[in-house]
């Protein structure tokens, strides 16, 4: 059978799993009516003979799909559920420690990615697991196709613009900004190490409501304190800074965009109020916005600037898109992933 039709095995028994069995037995909760000794014996020997058909199933999920580099996004998806999926990736994750403060990791099965050694955020989770936030990774497989023009704003490393360029393939393109130059460095070596420089155009740029020749963005990372750009930051009430020139997105670049991915919660609005020209020229376009009422400034503001050109979606842990409303974003929910198109998402 070709290797794209492939299933992962499942056990088909709907018998209670070994732990709650072992538990009852133990705690003599179970069937009163035999002798100690021969209930002893006789679940051993059960146990014993579901972990050896346990064994072979994981032996099998591993032939199909696992213990070799996954060929594509789409097979990974393919594979099985998504715990199966996750153990998959986390499998073959491998660090390798650098010397320029950076640790290289191998993301989704099969991107090498550099990331920052002081990194407590995304690089524990890429290094570790080798994969970040997998219910919007998941929503992202299943809404981008091959051809279309993708943008990654804040793009950090640059793990979802590895993702975006792997989905929209050779026919497609994506822009991917990021202003801090260390993670715009790292972003760099990773678009090149994966071969994806002719389908990803990288910028040191900040997405702004229009165009600056330079604003101060906040750096959570700084690099190394005597690496190359360690002269860029600054640090004001203990926070630390750098310039960089900002860009309203409706004047990057001419014609539309499919899919755009906005990364910056602190700054959603003033993303958002420099893209209505690119909205107004996109009528497919969807877009993936991460939302902080914490974070953002004008948190209502933004909220009611995007639903009335959309309906309100979050994309919730079982990486469905959910209706929502303003107000649940500004009280109950606060910190979400939104999904906001006019098309249906799959």
């Amino acid at each position: 059978m070709p290797k794209d039709e492939m299933q992962i095995p499942t056990p088909a028994r709907a018998r209670p799993g070994l732990v709650p069995r072992f538990i009852s037995w133990l705690f003599g909760t179970g069937d009163g009516g035999r002798s100690a000794a021969h209930g002893t014996h006789m679940e051993l020997f059960r146990i014993r003979g579901e972990l050896a058909v346990l064994r072979a199933e994981i032996e099998a999920m591993h032939a199909a799909v696992g213990r070799r580099d996954i060929a594509t996004l789409e097979e990974l998806l393919r594979g099985g559920n998504r715990r199966q999926i996750e153990a998959l990736i986390r499998d073959r994750t491998q660090i390798v420690p650098l010397p320029d403060g950076s640790v290289l990791c191998r993301a989704l099965g099969r991107f090498k990615m550099f990331t920052d050694a002081a990194d407590g955020g995304m690089a524990p989770h890429l290094l570790l697991d080798g994969y970040w936030e997998y219910w919007v990774t998941e929503f992202l497989c299943r809404n981008l196709a091959r051809g279309e023009t993708a943008y990654d704003i804040g793009a950090i490393y640059g793990y979802y613009t590895i993702l975006l360029a792997d989905l929209v393939g050779p026919e497609g393109r994506v822009v991917s900004l990021e202003p801090n130059p260390w993670l715009h460095w790292l972003l760099r070596r990773n678009i090149a190490v994966n071969g994806l420089g002719g389908i990803v155009t990288p910028h040191r740029l900040a997405a702004a409501e229009a165009k600056h020749e330079s604003v101060r963005v906040p750096a959570l990372l700084v690099g190394p304190f005597a690496g190359p750009f360690a002269n860029w930051f600054t640090f004001e009430e203990g926070r630390a800074g750098c310039p960089a020139p900002a860009v309203a997105l409706q004047d990057l670049e001419p014609g539309s965009v499919d899919f755009l991915r906005i990364g910056v919660a602190s700054a959603a609005d003033r993303v958002v109020a420099g893209m209505a020209g690119l909205m107004d020229r996109s009528p497919g376009l969807r877009i993936l916005l991460e939302f902080d009422a914490n974070r953002c400034k004008e948190a209502p503001a933004l909220l009611a600037a995007l639903s009335g050109r959309y309906p309100l979606r979050f994309i919730d842990g079982d990486s469905l898109a959910k209706p929502c409303t303003a107000e649940e974003l500004l009280t109950q929910r606060r910190v979400a992933t939104l999904y906001l198109s006019k098309m249906e998402p799959r």
